[in-house]
């Protein structure tokens, strides 16, 4: 429920974006997919391991309220409620550095390539929308 508070004001955000913002973020799309990929790559390798993501199902007990209806009035009462939630967390994992530094230049190459492109689309966001 929080994730749609925080949400909901990026949705509308994203919403008031002109037409020439939203053509240059789909043409610069893949580039800030590749750059995400290359800086967590250059983390792994400065640190010397990866951090793993997992979602774990935690239980938990919270204090609840209830109402009774007893003889015509209506009574709070007290008790314990069960319930689960998710939870993210970064665990330490082994990884061959090697192959980090390859995927690393890969990335980069293709990046290089991404980075031809989005210009283009970019300059052609430019001059369909000339005034952003």
């Amino acid at each position: 429920m929080k994730a749609l508070f925080v949400l909901f004001p990026l949705a509308l955000l994203a919403a008031c974006a002109t037409p020439r913002e939203s053509c240059i973020a789909d043409q610069t799309r893949d580039l800030r997919v590749i750059d995400g990929l290359i800086s967590e790559d250059e983390a792994t390798l400065r640190r010397g391991y990866a951090l793993d993501r997992r979602v774990v199902q935690r239980s938990r007990v919270t204090l609840c309220t209830s109402y009774a209806s007893r003889s015509g009035r209506i009574s709070p009462s007290l008790g314990y409620c069960t319930g689960s939630r998710l939870d993210t967390r970064l665990v330490p994992e082994a990884v061959d550095l090697s192959e980090v530094r390859q995927r690393l230049a890969g990335l980069r190459e293709k990046r290089a390539e991404l980075g031809t492109a989005a210009s283009r689309g970019v300059a052609a966001c430019r001059a369909q929308y000339p005034a952003g």
